[in-house]
């Protein structure tokens, strides 16, 4: 009995030696011999604090319409610590993303420092697959739903509107401070830039748990951004529309016309304005560009495309372009003769077809002469000779009363809307130029320069939102508003955060007889003078002035019309301008479709419209 009982004790003794040995062998097979490889494996599983990008505020026309809003689209993302063969991983993400590999290198590198890289937004769902297929070989991949910008009428108001893209490292080293990091989408032109804290958001954060293949197990916490403001704009939307169209036509027409001939690019704009306040109603450029280009990060073959465009698409021809006005310049000598001079608007002068100064004659458009001629009707006429007549008398008093005169209607300056990269211009006078000019006899300020000066000529160079300004002075009294094209931010509830209010910049002190017989000549032009034909049966009442201007070495002239409506009691001031448009009758039917859209006046007879 006893012999049992030990060879039991014996036996459950070697079973409890071999249990305990084998367990041991584990545990330093575990511990030991691959204690390294399920170390790290255990450190594989860990969280990272991610960011969450903010909807941008939306934007919208006066009436409410929306024009920027935002779509949310997937992203290709890498949170670069969880790379260890980079060369492997950006192989793979080339074939998949079609996006060059030292391209991708680059921009892990550059953001480095960050625990998110996003490499391409709005991915295919071609591509959105392939990453799925593929993510055991993509460590650090995550793939996100953000929110990208959305121009919804696509090209429309693109110049106004601007466009996005990702910051620059030295737009980074700028913004750094106030919370922008690598990766982050700004607005780089039009509002988009100009009303960008506004716009922008605050970003959010997430909190997630990666394995030991750097992929996302799962969302532990989520801190939501916070949307930006949203901005409310002084444009109608459809009165803007119309305007592109009507300008795009007419330039279209105008190239056609000059198909045959070598000239420089031709494109123009048109801006629709309050004179009592400011607004701007509409402002269209033409040639444009679609802004959604830009939202996922415009390609090379796209940037390259419209750089290399002659036409110069991606520029504002409204505020960054500067030209000589031709006779709409008449505007300021009227003024400045009248206040000057001291002449009535009934005042008798005689144009032989020309003015002789010195043995060099200044000719009148009309070559014949239009006799004895008021002033009223010369204004209305756009006479030539009676103009150079006032601009040298106007030098005799002193060479430069109408640079001052120029000056004072928003010439020569900034205007202050809210854009940038607005075009200075240029009224030149004898400092200008002496300081250009080497020469001795270059830098002197001669008479026949102010001459040329009173018809818009020479070396004057204004924008057509500046004469904008112009034409607005004579329609509001001498009263100048700084032209805005916004007019509140509001937030995601509908509240008012900041109203964009107007400065007046300029009360000129023009006498009530100089503005009135300066209107009537300007109401003259439209009724009898030189744009008679366009708008005898406009329901409407109109006042304004044609300009062409010459631009020399045989190119086409520059078109011009500035004026408002209605002639007694405004409320829409029209500059439109043509670069290289033949002629400011060229301009006429682009005046005549805004004043139907804006009053909802019914179609003109063909007939008319071709005068």
């Amino acid at each position: 009995m006893k012999n049992d009982s030990e060879r039991r004790l014996f036996h459950f003794t070697i079973i409890v030696v071999l249990i305990f040995g084998v367990l041991f062998a584990q545990l330093y097979y575990l511990q030991i011999y691959n204690g390294e490889l399920y170390k790290r494996l255990s450190e594989g599983n860990r969280t990272s604090i991610l960011p969450i990008s903010a909807p941008r505020g939306k934007i919208y026309d006066r009436s409410g319409e929306v024009l920027v809003s935002n779509k949310m689209t997937y992203t290709a993302s890498l949170i670069p610590d969880e790379i260890d063969d980079l060369d492997y991983v950006l192989e793979v993400l080339e074939q998949i993303l079609e996006i060059d590999q030292l391209e991708l290198e680059d921009k892990i590198i550059a953001n480095k420092k960050d625990k998110l890289v996003r490499l391409k937004r709005n991915i295919s769902q071609e591509e959105l697959i392939m990453l799925e297929e593929n993510k055991e070989q993509i460590p650090g991949l995550i793939i996100e739903n953000i929110p990208i910008r959305s121009y919804v009428k696509d090209n429309l108001a693109s110049h106004i509107l601007g466009y996005v893209g990702e910051i620059s490292a030295n737009e980074l080293s700028d913004l750094n401070e106030q919370g922008y990091r690598a990766g982050d989408i700004l607005g780089k032109t039009g509002l988009e830039l100009i009303y960008e804290d506004y716009l922008r958001g605050e970003r959010g954060r997430q909190q997630v748990e990666v394995n030991n293949l750097g992929q996302q197990l799962r969302v532990l916490g989520v801190e939501d951004p916070e949307p930006g403001h949203n901005l409310v704009l002084n444009i109608d939307h459809q009165l803007q529309q119309t305007t592109e169209e009507l300008l795009a036509d007419k330039v279209k027409v105008i190239k056609k016309e000059l198909e045959d001939e070598e000239h420089p690019p031709i494109g123009g704009a048109a801006i629709v304005s309050n004179p009592k306040n400011g607004d701007v109603l509409a402002m269209a450029s033409f040639p444009d560009y679609n802004p959604n280009l830009f939202s996922t990060g415009i390609s090379r073959t796209d940037w390259e495309e419209l750089n290399s465009d002659l036409t110069r698409p991606l520029l504002n021809r409204a505020v960054n372009t500067s030209a000589p006005s031709g006779s709409v310049f008449k505007v300021v000598t009227s003024a400045a003769a009248l206040e000057e001079l001291e002449i009535s608007g009934d005042d008798e002068f005689y144009d032989p077809g020309f003015y002789e100064l010195a043995g060099t004659r200044f000719g009148n458009w009309y070559s014949g002469g239009q006799g004895e001629i008021d002033f009223i009707d010369s204004l209305a006429w756009s006479n030539n000779t009676v103009f150079y007549k006032l601009g040298h008398k106007l030098y005799k008093e002193d060479q430069t009363i109408l640079q001052h005169y120029a000056r004072q209607f928003g010439l020569g300056d900034k205007t202050g809307i809210d854009l940038k990269n607005e075009a200075e211009g240029l009224v030149p006078d004898p400092d200008w130029r002496r300081n250009y000019f080497q020469g001795i006899e270059d830098r002197i300020w001669y008479p026949g320069y102010t001459i040329n000066m009173s018809i818009g000529q020479g070396n004057l160079r204004v924008s057509p939102i500046q004469l904008t300004n112009t034409m607005n002075a004579i329609a509001n009294e001498g009263k100048i508003y700084q032209p805005l094209l916004a007019d509140k931010v509001v937030d995601q509830d509908g509240n008012v955060v900041q109203e964009i209010e107007s400065e007046l910049i300029n009360n000129l002190s023009l006498s009530e007889e100089t503005m009135t017989v300066i209107q009537e000549g300007l109401e003259g032009v439209v009724t009898y003078g030189t744009a008679r034909d366009n708008f005898s049966e406009v329901e409407i009442s109109l006042a304004g002035k044609t300009g062409t201007a010459q631009t020399g070495r045989n190119n086409p002239n520059h078109g011009w019309f500035g004026g408002y409506a209605p002639a007694d009691d405004p409320e829409i001031s029209i500059v439109v301008f043509l670069e290289y448009g033949i002629s400011s009758g060229n301009t006429l039917p682009i005046v005549e479709g805004i004043m139907q859209e804006y009053f909802d006046l019914e179609d003109l007879d063909d007939d008319q419209k071709e005068g």
